[in-house]
Formats: C-alpha cells, structure tokens, sequence
C-alpha cells in the first residue's frame, strides 16, 4: 500500500488561524481509518516559518479516495494567507522492488 505525504508551510503569526481551522477539521472531517491510518504527524519552525508533515498508510485500492479526502481538508486552509501545502504519493520499498521484478529479503 502506498504511503501518502502531506507537507503545510505557514507563517509563524498565522499559527492561531492554522490551529483554529485545524479543529474545526477534526469535527468535519475526522480520522477515517476506512481509507487507512495516521503513521506520524511532526511539525519543526525555521527562519523560513512553520513546516508540518503527516505521512499516511493508504489501505489497498483506497488510494484515490484518500486524495480526495485530505485534498478537501487542505481546502479548509486555503484562506489563511500564506498557507501552502503539498499532497505526494510515496511507494513504499516492497513496491518499489516490485517494479523492478524483486523481492526485498524477509
């Protein structure tokens, strides 16, 4: 199963307005382990503001639905100004190895 990787930028004075949507999300649109689960969620703040990174496990032929569902969370975001987010589909390594034919060793 894939892995899905969802990356948010904000401003550091914009963290009230994130952490305000960010409840309103869970009421909206809370955990739905139908599609998967929640394998770490981090957050770390630089010069550049505040970066958080979610990475999720997509359970087999739930993959587009997954998208679509944490594409409809990030549009919450969309009127904090500043906010960015980035949504990638990540193979894991026993996949990967199977495109090339191969088995990782058990």
């Amino acid at each position: 199963m894939p892995y899905v990787l969802i990356k948010t930028w904000f401003p550091p004075n914009k963290s009230e307005e994130v952490a305000k949507v960010y409840m309103e999300e869970l009421k909206k649109y809370p955990p739905d382990r139908s599609l998967g689960k929640s394998l770490a969620t981090a957050i770390r703040a630089n010069e550049n503001g505040i970066m958080s990174i979610e990475i999720f496990d997509v359970k087999e032929g739930k993959l587009e639905e997954s998208i679509n569902h944490y594409q409809n969370v990030q549009v919450m975001y969309h009127k904090i100004e500043g906010f960015k987010y980035e949504i990638e589909v990540w193979r894991t390594a026993v996949e990967a190895m199977a495109l090339l034919g191969m088995k990782p060793p058990e």
